[in-house]
């Protein structure tokens, strides 16, 4: 038995913790039987601590709703042994430390030196070959104290036993090999080691605990706190439903959100002119030098910036074609405007004057009205034209967005509506376009309106 001894801080139980593989030494090596332990793994470190190492500590560390065998088979659960084979060891164990006849108590019946025994009994019922005793005598009186020594020192016969003390009496009482510590050095010992090329016999014994056991000693604790686990698992349902409820609110509202949007962003169909403009492209166009150039003997062609923000769409028969056939959960209702001069007539006080369906003022020039209409036309706004539904089964952009005044809804090509705002008012040139001959403010009731004839005459006639 080697006993290391010296005041607190100088290193004893780090040093017992490295050889307990418990902690990673820094420097130098840890042999064992020959065997250098520099390339262990963590899993060889596993298995070194499983099979080869017993650990006996000071304040016992027993689980106090176990009973006293059970808490000596749970340290040799990790080694796979069948369930009759590890509850013989255990007896035999306990047997060995004197406690047979108290195999079914609790850890709380029992006193300080009969835990520690019981402790001792866990240590070596896996038969290790090294014991780590961190003060096993420091929680007992001294008669209780002399008892576990002497129980240790007889179960040193059989294996190496490494142990920590504060009492350099008792170390030197028991040990065969003492060594004082101080600041992390040797400060002397007894039966110094020295090392020669020992042959390496160390095998590691590599072993798991069985499945069903693990879920046995789980079902075991969660019957044991009882209480505590059923608390647990609702305050652990109340965490998850509140999360679960609040995700649901948050996707609630922002589904309604995105709904909403989509009804007011309806409103304002999506517009693809001949001719787009970028609203952007004049601030992200700037000349980051101002400064005047010299004279370099030629000039430089280039496009103005209104020209180079503009951008013309190749509108084709085909593209056409391709909207028509459009997805109606995409978009539904689609109208197309085409730059055609129509030759529309239409009586005007018993006479056939020429209408049009325009907003210039019908007092202006042609010209005027002309680059009006392409200015408009270039930003995509122009005449409103009665949008084509393709799945009428959807509903009708008009009567999803429009109240019906007077009349009927179209139901051919060829049936004109006249849209109001929400104040029931019309453009006064729209109307003088038409044929009517009003003024600012004047009211036309709706029969004047309602049922009006328009002819179209070819280009050709």
């Amino acid at each position: 038995m080697c006993c290391y001894f010296g005041p607190s801080g100088s290193g004893k139980t780090t040093l017992l913790n490295v050889i307990g593989g418990l902690d990673r030494y820094d420097t130098g090596d840890l042999v064992i039987n020959g065997k250098s332990t520099k390339n262990f793994k963590e899993t060889d470190w596993d298995a070194y601590r499983n099979n080869s190492v017993g650990f006996i500590f000071q304040n016992y560390n027993l689980i106090s709703h176990l009973s006293i065998i059970a808490n000596v088979e749970l340290g040799i659960n990790l080694s796979g042994m069948p369930a009759k084979e590890r509850h013989e060891k255990a007896i035999e164990a306990l047997t060995q430390v004197g406690l047979k006849e108290h195999i079914n108590k609790r850890p709380n019946q029992l006193s300080g030196g009969q835990m520690q025994r019981v402790a001792i009994a866990r240590a070596i019922a896996n038969d290790p070959d090294i014991l780590l005793c961190d003060e096993p005598t420091g929680a007992l009186d001294t008669e209780t104290s002399e008892q576990i020594m002497k129980l240790i020192k007889s179960i040193s016969k059989d294996r190496l036993i490494i142990m920590v003390t504060h009492n350099p009496d008792l170390a030197k009482e028991y040990a065969t090999r003492t060594v004082r510590f101080q600041d992390g050095k040797i400060l002397s010992d007894t039966n110094p080691y020295k090392p020669t090329n020992e042959k390496n016999t160390f095998k590691l014994k590599r072993t798991k605990m069985s499945y069903w056991n693990a879920i046995k000693l789980s079902f075991t604790n969660i019957m044991t706190k009882k209480w505590q686990t059923v608390l647990t698992a609702f305050a652990s349902s109340i965490r998850i439903i509140s999360i679960a409820v609040v995700l649901a609110l948050s996707n609630g509202f922002q589904k309604q959100i995105d709904s909403t949007m989509s009804k007011a962003l309806a409103k304002y169909p999506v517009s693809i002119a001949q001719t787009a403009t970028d609203m952007n492209g004049s601030s992200n166009n700037k000349d980051d030098d101002d400064k005047n150039v010299k004279n370099k003997g030629y000039v430089t062609a280039k496009q103005s910036e209104k020209q180079q923000n503009t951008h013309k769409n190749n509108i084709s028969q085909a593209y056409v074609n391709y909207i028509k056939k459009i997805n109606p959960n995409y978009a539904n209702n689609i109208s197309y405007e085409r730059g055609v001069n129509l030759n529309l007539l239409s009586k005007v006080n018993g006479k056939v004057n020429r209408v049009q369906f325009s907003q210039a003022d019908p007092n202006s020039s042609q010209a005027q009205a002309a680059a009006q209409a392409q200015a408009m036309s270039s930003v995509g706004v122009g005449p409103p034209v009665f949008p084509t539904t393709l799945k009428a089964k959807k509903g009708s952009f008009l009567k999803q967005n429009y109240q019906l005044l007077s009349g009927s809804w179209p139901t051919k090509s060829t049936d004109l509506v006249l849209v109001t705002d929400n104040k029931n008012t019309v453009n006064i040139n729209a109307l003088k376009n038409l044929g009517f001959d009003v003024k600012n403010d004047n009211k036309l009731k709706f029969k004047k309106l309602i049922g009006k004839e328009f002819r179209i005459v070819s280009h050709n006639n």
